[in-house]
């Protein structure tokens, strides 16, 4: 699938296998945008489509910063 910010190469698999493993309980868009070299944009709605298919929860603490967790 070509989109804007690119092909997508990162499978939701390895998203959320890569929050399993990781030594972090959570992590901000940024954090993981620049773990798979992809934009903030791009990540982000990745991320809101895994927290809609109930595979990670996320949590806004500020205006601006999200951060997400797998349970």
């Amino acid at each position: 699938i070509d989109m804007a910010q690119g092909k997508k190469t990162v499978t939701d698999q390895e998203i959320v296998r890569e929050m399993r493993v990781s030594k972090g309980p959570a992590f901000t868009t940024a954090e993981l945008a620049e773990r798979f070299n992809m934009s903030t944009e791009g990540i982000r709605n990745r991320l809101k489509k895994l927290r809609d298919n109930g595979q990670i929860k996320s949590k806004q603490p500020g205006s601006r910063t999200v951060i997400w967790w797998i349970e």
